[in-house]
């Protein structure tokens, strides 16, 4: 509980005095007051008018009342009427006899107050009536009494028996802070034995040494008190309701046997101080009521201060109610040196009609929500039985909500001492709501050194259900406390207060609880207060069980030291879902009380619940567990049930077909003896766990020893779920005893289907003695069967290994620990780089892929990458992140990775590698990866930020290799790789050579990707690069992909070339070599420029041809021949060769020859003789042809004839044109123009024009001077 809500109350220390009998004595100090003779009205000449204005009498002769005060007439009615807010009246003696009244008058309204002071030495009896419209008060010194029959019905009603120490003035001056204190010794009781009604919200107070009610007073929205002290400060105006302040007195008595009403506002049994004989506050058979109004809710407060005898309540009803429909319940506070409630008993000599509240009721229910309840004994410095509660049998006390609404709070804080019995409810309403909270606690607050004090609630009740909401809860909070078993009923004996030795709990009371439908929470101490070697829980022998379906409930334990439970300890459910806590060291002392421990033996069956415990051993002595598990089992898996019928403490388990619950074991060791006996800080030791879907999350940190041990030497322990994940986490340090490992796993099996397996441990720097980050040994196994991950993460600050999975010790000893999983593993470690950082003695295996890469855990325990890390794999005995041939030897797995998306270290392989799973390197995030020995592997990626090259000699051989790198080049250029098909691409330079035929293709390889610690495909996709090389060595290259680059391509066919896809190239110019274009697919692919396709060169080796950079180009290697067919021509003899022409055959592949050249020549000249002459040639093919060249003929005729000479003159000035305009324009012929046609020879218009000049048989010709006349033929 919190210390702040349970205030210490300080005074002068008093012995205490317990009555064995206080309902006798307290009816005797009620009826010692009794009037003598008693005073039938006040009288005319008994009174002085000391302030203010008023009138006493009636009729006629009413006169205002002077200093020397007037006579009023008799009679057995006395009016007095006051015209001022404030008056002051001191009489010689005020009481009203039977049958007479006294009615005021206050004009100036309800707020009005009216003092009457008596300076007599008689007691006021008021056996008559009063009636007024505002407040009265009434102050004698020798007592006031409201005798039986009297009736009082006022604005406002204070009877004091302690003068007004406030001044006159102050009080006309309208002051509502008035104080009443005692003077002289005057001892006077105030009594009511009457009625007495304050309307309109006003205050009815009794005050004085002692203050007695067994009648009625009631204050509806007002306030109603009984107050015993020697000083008493009222406050009209504090909260809108009185509120009083006290100080100590002699008796210290204020009891109740009647009615005390105020709903809707306060009502105030108060004392402080009191001898021996006082009796504190007393509620006999009474009934205190402030039920709740619509206006406002009520209060009750009960405060004996520091009055020896306390608060006692002896039957009768305290109730701060909400009855209405939509009222919640008000509040009470009780508030005592000790407070007792219990049953009424009659006197043996009595004879008492059994009332309706004789077991003793406090409710604050409501029907919307229950009110606030609080108990609160303090102690009082050495005094042993002080800050002591008795609660008997039978009694009850309740904060219910009785229609929809929230359980209220009760507390029943006993300081030293609680002896708690009843029955105690704060239930949810039966229409909706939630449980409240009850506290019962006691013993929390001893001195130091003292060990008086503690807790018995044998029988006791609780409940704080909620059928239709959230259960609540009952805190108990001892300073140590034993958790027994048993079922005893407790009785209150006559002593009720006396300490008690050891605190106890039945199991019973908190099967009833649970049964109820109220969670438990046990607490112990509080770090202010107390000795510190005390505050701890033990559980002996106990058997808690759960059997009602009242939905999931919790047991919480919270030791301000330890909690602790033997092996015949369980804790289980056979109902709905418990959870159970154990908090050790829940208030966070510290070393300050050496302890901090759960330590425990036994069994929980949660049927669904979930498991905690939390412990923070802190001891100079030794360096123990702060959770000591041994032979434990925690069985959290739904379908519990009795092992016999109704017979509780033996249990048939869950099942692993259901639902469960999870667990969380978390240790702290601190200040332990280095050179002690040391073990882990969470300690689990031949135990079983089951959850099934519920989560296992385990840790510790030590800072001298193991941060987790998890060992099994004797019993089949395992760690299991269904699909719950499995999360150990672990930090140790060397202590004498121990290397200090983060997490050591011996001979355990931690085992899930479809969970996830997460180790992750980290062993400080410091020992002569090297301790491993993650150690498993012995047999240890973790293992996944269906679809979870396994994923190890070990850091040594020293040369210890990160992780070891450590072989066998020998031949004949336990196997040595493995790693066997279904889906995926990862292995991350990292040590100061002087060892191997991963040391895989033992078999790993992973059903789908398995990642090894650097990474280490922080001081807070979570796993991280440690990218900055070398992976160097192959070697025989390597350091830092190391994976030799051995250990790779110990690895099953269809695909391993080293690295990952985020590595940005080298990785090197050093060692030769052949591997019958596929093989990944990847440091996404910077650094290079090389090989430097051969690999050989059915799949290898190589996916970096950095360059990926490869030394001399270290071929790669698989069926693909996709490699990649984002910002440096791809350098793979052994002359014996040998993969089927390759893909990738490269911020720089591509280049690889196969040694046989290739594909250039998308393969796809498994990587992982370090932000969600899952494998990913990485897929091929176009090869891009600035330069991209592909080269085979024999067979054909294929093209898979698109292929794309900055600068240029080159594809290399030692054989031919093949495009089945109809891939592009494209980019910068490219080129595609081969041997031959026999039997190749271009795919529609196509050179470009005007030799598209070349010929006669090899890629590095012989070429003929010249290869131009701007164009694209495939290349062959072979020489294909083409025939340059040389045309036939023919002249005239004497004449000069005509223009020779050509054409080409054999181009293949769309040539169109514009790559040849050369010239063509025959021997023949212009005198050659007639004949026939050869057409040589000489040519060259720029695209590489092998140019044949077919010669062609050159016929020469013979010489033309000559031209005879024309014998007619030319007439000249023939105008044909300008002179012969009337004939027609023609020429007759007479004869024939073709007579020697035939005989000409040569140019066919020359003969015809020669024929014309020489025998132009024209007539009818015209002259003309214009050209083509007549005289032109």
């Amino acid at each position: 509980m919190n210390s702040q809500s349970k205030p210490r109350r300080s005074g002068r220390t008093q012995p205490a005095c317990f009555p064995l009998r206080p309902v006798a004595l307290a009816l005797a100090c009620m009826s010692a007051l009794a009037p003598a003779a008693a005073q039938q009205l006040p009288t005319w000449n008994n009174f002085i008018v000391r302030g203010g204005n008023v009138a006493v009498g009636s009729g006629p002769g009413n006169l205002p009342i002077t200093a020397a005060g007037v006579p009023s007439p008799a009679g057995t009615i006395l009016p007095i009427t006051q015209a001022t807010p404030r008056a002051i009246i001191d009489w010689q003696g005020f009481s009203i006899g039977p049958g007479n009244a006294v009615n005021i008058t206050q004009q100036a309204g309800p707020r009005s107050v009216l003092l009457n002071r008596v300076t007599g030495n008689e007691l006021s009896t008021i056996a008559g009536s009063m009636t007024a419209n505002g407040r009265v008060f009434l102050v004698n010194p020798n007592g006031v009494l409201f005798a039986n029959g009297s009736t009082v019905n006022v604005g406002g009603m204070v009877a004091s028996t302690l003068r007004m120490g406030t001044s006159d003035a102050d009080f006309m001056g309208g002051s509502e802070r008035l104080v009443f204190q005692q003077v002289g010794g005057a001892l006077g009781t105030a009594e009511n034995r009457g009625s007495i009604t304050a309307n309109g919200g006003g205050t009815v107070a009794l005050i004085g040494a002692r203050a007695f009610n067994s009648g009625s007073m009631v204050a509806q929205g007002g306030t109603a008190a009984l107050v015993s002290a020697d000083t008493v400060t009222v406050d009209f105006a504090g909260d809108g309701l009185t509120t009083f302040k006290v100080s100590p007195g002699l008796y210290g008595n204020a009891i109740n046997g009647g009615l005390v009403q105020a709903d809707g506002g306060r009502v105030v049994l108060m004392t402080t101080g009191g001898s021996e004989v006082g009796q504190g506050v007393v509620n006999n058979r009474g009934v205190l009521r402030a039920d709740t109004l619509s206006s406002r809710n009520g209060e009750i407060v009960l405060d004996s201060g520091s009055t020896a005898a306390g608060v006692t309540l002896n039957g009768g009803l305290l109730s701060a109610a909400g009855n209405e429909a939509g009222f919640q319940g008000g509040t009470i506070d009780v508030t005592g040196r000790t407070i007792l409630l219990q049953p009424f008993v009659a006197l043996p000599s009595t004879v008492v009609v059994p009332g309706p509240n004789d077991s003793g009721i406090v409710d604050a229910s409501g029907a919307a929500g229950g009110g606030r309840i609080q108990l609160h004994a303090t102690a009082v410095g050495a005094s042993a039985q002080t800050g002591a509660i008795a609660v008997a049998a039978g009694t009850r006390i309740g904060a219910d909500a009785t229609a929809a609404g929230n359980g209220g709070e009760i507390r029943v804080l006993g300081e030293r001492t609680l002896r708690a019995y009843g029955t105690i409810t704060a239930k949810g309403g039966p229409a909706g709501g939630n449980g409240g909270v009850i506290e019962t606690s006691g013993g929390y607050a001893v001195p130091a050194g003292d060990s008086n004090g503690g807790i018995d609630l044998a029988g006791l009740r609780t409940d704080a259900s909620a059928p239709n909401g959230t259960a609540g809860q009952w805190l108990v909070d001892p300073f140590d406390v034993t958790i027994v078993n048993g079922n005893a009923a407790g009785t209150l004996t006559g002593t009720p207060f006396v300490p008690i030795a050891d605190s106890t709990i039945q199991d019973g009371d908190i099967n009833a609880a649970l049964n109820s439908g109220t969670s438990v929470r046990i607490t112990t101490g509080n770090p202010a207060a107390g000795a510190p070697d005390v505050g701890d829980i033990f559980m002996d022998d106990v058997q808690i069980e759960y059997s009602a379906s009242k939905g999931p409930l919790t047991l919480q334990l919270d030791a301000h030291r330890s909690v602790r439970g033997n092996t015949a300890s369980v804790i289980a459910s056979v109902g709905d879902p418990l959870n159970v806590i154990f908090n050790a060291d829940a208030n966070g002392a510290g070393a300050t009380v050496g302890g901090g421990q759960v330590s425990y033996s036994g069994a929980i069956y949660t049927n669904g619940g979930s498991v905690a415990m939390n412990g923070t051993w802190a001891n100079a002595s030794n360096g123990m567990c702060s959770i000591c598990l041994t032979t434990a089992l925690i069985d959290t898996r739904t379908g519990n049930q009795q092992s016999t019928l109704g017979v509780p403490g033996a249990y048939t388990g869950g099942s692993d077909a259901g639902l469960g619950g999870a667990v969380q074991l978390r240790g702290i060791s601190t200040f332990g003896d280095p050179a002690a006996d040391s073990v882990g800080a969470v300690f689990v030791q031949n135990s079983v766990i089951s959850t099934a879907t519920g989560d296992i999350s385990i840790f510790g940190s030590h800072s001298a020893g193991n941060g987790v041990q998890l060992e099994n030497f004797v019993s089949p322990g395992t760690l299991s779920t269904t699909s719950g994940n499995i999360s150990v986490t672990g930090i140790g340090t060397f202590a004498a005893q121990t290397p200090g490992h983060g997490v050591l796993i011996d001979s355990e099996t931690l085992r899930t289907a479809d969970g996830n397996i997460t180790i992750a441990g980290r062993r400080l720097a410091g020992g002569p003695v090297a301790g491993a980050g993650v150690l498993l040994a012995n047999g240890a196994l973790l293992q996944t069967t269906g679809s979870g991950d396994i994923r190890v993460t070990g850091q040594s600050d020293g040369n210890g290994a990160g992780v070891n999975i450590a072989p066998s010790p020998a031949p004949t000893a336990g196997p040595p620990g493995q790693i066997d999983g279904n889906r995926n593993v990862v292995l991350r470690a990292v040590n100061d780089g002087s060892t191997d950082a991963l040391a895989i003695g033992g078999p790993v295996r992973a059903g789908n892929a398995l990642d090894l890469r650097p990474g280490g855990v922080d001081l807070a325990g979570n796993a991280l990458d440690r990218t900055d890390v070398p992976i160097t794999i192959g070697s025989t005995a390597g350091t830092g992140f190391a994976v030799s041939a051995a250990e790779l030897g110990q690895i099953t797995t269809p695909t391993l990775v080293a690295g990952s998306t985020a590595h940005a270290a080298d990785i090197t392989v050093v060692g030769p590698l052949a591997l019958a799973s596929a093989l990944t390197l990847h440091n996404g995030g910077g650094g290079n990866i090389r090989l430097a020995a051969p690999v050989s592997t059915p799949q290898l990626g190589l996916l970096s930020a950095g360059d990926i090259t490869q030394a001399a000699g270290s071929t790669v051989t698989a069926g693909a290799l996709l490699a990649r790198s984002s910002g440096g080049s791809v350098l793979l250029n052994e002359p014996g790789n040998n993969v089927a098909a390759v893909g990738g691409g490269a911020a720089g330079r591509f280049e690889y050579t196969d040694a046989d035929a290739l594909a250039l293709s998308t393969p796809s390889v498994t990587s992982f990707d370090a932000a969600t610690q899952l494998p990913q495909t990485v897929s091929g996709t176009t090869v891009s690069a600035d330069r991209v090389l592909v080269r085979t060595l024999s067979g054909d290259l294929s093209l898979g992909t698109h292929v794309t680059s900055t600068t240029s391509t080159d594809l290399v066919a030692a054989a031919r070339f093949q495009n089945l896809g109809a891939y592009t190239i494209a980019g910068a110019p490219w080129r595609v070599w081969a041997d031959t274009w026999v039997g190749e697919t271009r795919g529609g692919l196509f050179g470009s420029g005007l030799l598209p396709n070349l010929y006669h060169c090899a890629y590095l080796g012989l070429c003929t041809v010249t290869v131009s950079a701007a164009d694209n180009h495939f290349i062959y290697a072979q020489q294909p021949g083409a025939t340059v067919l040389v045309h036939n021509a023919a002249r005239a003899g004497g004449r000069l060769n005509p223009p020779f022409t050509y054409s080409i055959t054999g181009l293949i592949l769309g040539d169109t020859g514009a790559g040849f050249a050369g010239t063509l020549s025959s021997p023949a000249t212009p005198f050659s003789l007639p004949g026939s002459y050869p057409i040589n040639g000489s040519f060259t093919s720029a695209e590489g042809y092998a140019v044949n060249v077919v010669p062609g003929v050159l016929t020469v005729g013979a010489l033309p004839e000559l031209i005879k000479p024309d014998l007619v003159r030319d007439t000249p000035s023939t105008w044909l044109y300008d002179r012969n305009i009337g004939p027609a324009p023609i020429c007759l012929a007479t004869g024939p123009l073709d007579g020697d046609r035939a005989a000409q020879e040569g140019d066919v218009l020359a003969r015809e024009w020669s024929r014309v000049r020489s025998r132009p048989n024209l007539t009818n010709c015209v002259d003309t001077e214009r050209r083509n006349g007549c005289a032109d033929f």
